[in-house]
């Protein structure tokens, strides 16, 4: 088939081609075989039904499906064949199907523009990672020690500060109940303002078995508007004391701590932890320039954008804040504007939304062609694979133990896969251009870093 491509501008195509006149002839013959084995015609068995009787009652119809589905056929065949990246569908332009000829058709068809990434190999950019100091360092080794903590039974003194206490209270606001008041076996650390100010404290000094009526004023602001601002006569019943008992700080905590990181000893605990939250900062770090590298190469690789793609980014963004706020979406589909779409974007948004999300739209769709086209250049994609491991990794950060192919079909169904896959390839994409570029690592104090921010 003969096909030719008509530049009408860098987001839109003419699509001109010529359906022979025998081709036309041969799918409506088929058609006519296959409705004369379906129809009942008086006078004559099925299958038997002279063609020319079928034309005359059923020609104008045949003729008009045949037409319409060879032009779509034709029309699919033309954008696969010129490798057209298409948004939405094609729009017929004019056909021109004379009796007996054949049959010529041009249609319009609005495509993903074609990116020349500039050459981006002399950027210079910094990588900010924020010093670890000790106070950090300590602060996750006293984190072990609370998670290595053993919780021990006192029964020979009264309460005090940051113990854990188990309590029975009723609460009255002056002869009456209220909803909320009462609670059987709760569990409280004395002095963590857990409770309303002054109960707890109420409680210092209490022993076990022992009954105390305690008043207090509550807080004007408190949540329960039913009591803010009033007296309130708590009557509480202590029924047990426990305390953390942490384990000493020295070289058998750090030999103990973690059989798989085989710390030698204490100092070799904090030498590690510091590399550990080291390594975190510098994975953080990458995080953000690589968002920077992505602003970047958009800034230098300006592209028009097709005014339908635009609506429908609008359109998505405008679905995902509804859903924030607990209204009812249209639709929801992850958007891969680097593959081919087979569906329509001819659905209306109102000049609000277009006036309140066409700017960051057209960001976010400029970063994804151009992160796009510059996958292709790179040849990348991701493997199999590298999706398996992905998906077992976020199993695993999920909970673990579930079927790895019963949730890839899930998420292969409700659109998560897709999504997870334009994630790793970006990612991808954009650690491969890193390496491209002059990247130099500052180490700052992490003050300085939000101060920057």
């Amino acid at each position: 088939m003969e096909i030719e491509i008509e530049d009408v501008d860098s987001c839109n195509k003419k699509i001109k081609f010529v359906v022979p006149h025998h081709d036309y002839k041969k799918e409506v013959d088929k058609y006519y075989q296959k409705l004369g084995r379906q129809v009942k015609v008086p006078g004559f068995r099925k299958g038997k039904v002279p063609a020319s009787l079928l034309e005359k009652q059923f020609g104008q119809d045949v003729k008009k499906e045949v037409l319409s589905n060879l032009i779509s056929d034709r029309l699919n065949q033309a954008i696969a064949e010129k490798e057209l990246r298409a948004i939405g569908q094609p729009h017929l332009l004019e056909v021109n199907a004379e009796e007996g000829t054949d049959i010529s058709v041009s249609a319009s068809l609005e495509v993903l523009p074609s990116v020349d990434i500039q050459d981006y190999s002399g950027m210079e950019m910094e990588m900010k990672v924020p010093r670890i100091t000790d106070e950090e360092v300590d602060q996750t080794i006293e984190a072990f020690r609370q998670r290595k903590a053993k919780t021990i039974e006192i029964t020979d003194r009264p309460v005090q500060e940051e113990d854990l206490i188990k309590v029975d209270f009723t609460s009255k606001m002056g002869d009456q109940p209220f909803e909320g008041g009462t609670a059987q076996d709760q569990a409280i650390r004395v002095g963590s303002g857990q409770l309303i100010e002054g109960l707890d404290k109420g409680m210092v000094g209490m022993t076990i078995g022992e009954n105390r009526e305690i008043q207090v004023q509550v807080p004007k602001d408190y949540q329960n508007k039913e009591i803010a601002g009033k007296d309130v006569d708590f009557n509480v019943t202590l029924k047990g004391i426990q305390v953390q008992e942490l384990p000493e700080l020295n070289d058998a905590f750090a030999r103990e701590m973690d059989a798989e990181k085989k710390y030698e000893s204490l100092e070799d605990m904090k030498a590690k932890t510091r590399v550990e939250l080291e390594d975190y900062e510098r994975g953080e770090a990458k995080k953000a320039v690589k968002k920077i590298l992505a602003d970047k190469l958009s800034e230098q690789n300006p592209v028009e954008l097709p005014e339908g793609l635009i609506k429908e980014q609008v359109k998505f963004m405008t679905d995902q804040a509804n859903k924030k706020q607990g209204k009812e979406a249209k639709h929801d589909h992850g958007h891969d504007h680097g593959h081919d779409h087979d569906h329509d974007h001819e659905e209306e948004v109102t000049p609000e939304q277009m006036e309140q999300y066409k700017e960051p739209a057209i960001k976010a769709l400029r970063e994804e062609l151009i992160l796009d086209q510059l996958s292709r250049d790179l040849e990348l994609e991701v493997t199999p694979e590298e999706l398996d491991q992905e998906l077992q990794n976020m199993a695993q950060l999920l909970g673990g133990g579930g079927n790895l192919n019963q949730m890839k079909k899930e998420w292969e169904k409700n659109g998560v896969l897709a999504r997870l896959h334009s994630r790793m390839k970006r990612d991808k994409t954009l650690n491969s251009a890193l390496e491209k570029v002059t990247l130099k690592e500052v180490m700052v104090d992490r003050k300085d870093l939000i101060a920057d921010n």
